[in-house]
């Protein structure tokens, strides 16, 4: 028998097998839950991957972007204006990371007339190549030698790597077969035919024999 309270029907109770269906449902609404975080989840995963590789990826090519190039036992060769083939050597170079344009050198080694009998030499301790300007400045115990037996000596050469002009401010003092020299600054020209030698300049010429 029904009955009302306040005019609104009663509700009957569920029967059996609504109760059944109602516990078979319960597992099911789980899983699917359980399905939707998991792939939530997942989502949120792949992008924080995303996001770590594009930041690792950038970190990686900002520091190859800020390391400079280093080479062991590098050759630079060229040609210079009056047609003397020239070669560059040393122990290390190092490219500058923000100026493409500076070389480093350690213990650079430069032969004006690579291969030929009148070739020159000059060595230091250290170095710099700038491949836009074509110069190549030595530093440190700098030593030039040609095939006619002169020695100079000078703390800087600076060298036009395209007329093979070679000069310096920083004082030179040579000697050969024919006297020796000292000045305060000097400029090479002309494959070593004219020099000229500035401030306090001191020159012993050798007997002829």
């Amino acid at each position: 028998m029904l009955t009302q309270t306040d005019g609104a029907a009663a509700v009957p109770p569920p029967s059996a097998a609504e109760r059944a269906r109602n516990r078979r449902r319960a597992p099911v609404r789980r899983l699917r839950l359980g399905l939707a975080v998991f792939a939530a989840v997942i989502g949120v995963g792949v992008v924080v991957q995303a996001s770590w590789r594009s930041v690792v990826s950038s970190k990686l090519q900002t520091q190859a972007a800020s390391t400079p190039l280093l080479l062991d036992k590098p050759r630079f060769t060229g040609v210079l204006k009056d047609g003397r083939p020239f070669l560059i050597t040393a122990e290390r170079a190092e490219r500058d990371a923000k100026d493409q344009n500076l070389v480093s050198l350690t213990s650079p080694t430069l032969v004006r007339g690579y291969g030929q009998p009148d070739s020159s030499q000059a060595t230091a301790k250290t170095g710099i190549y700038r491949e836009a300007e074509h110069t190549l400045l030595l530093t440190q115990d700098v030593r030039i030698t040609n095939s006619e037996g002169y020695v100079f000596d000078a703390p800087r050469a600076l060298i036009d790597m395209r007329t093979g002009e070679v000069s310096g401010d920083a004082g030179i003092a040579g000697s050969g077969p024919k006297g020796s020299t000292r000045a305060d600054a000097y400029n090479v020209t002309d494959k070593g035919d004219r020099v000229i030698l500035n401030g306090r300049v001191r020159t012993r010429l050798e007997p002829r024999r």
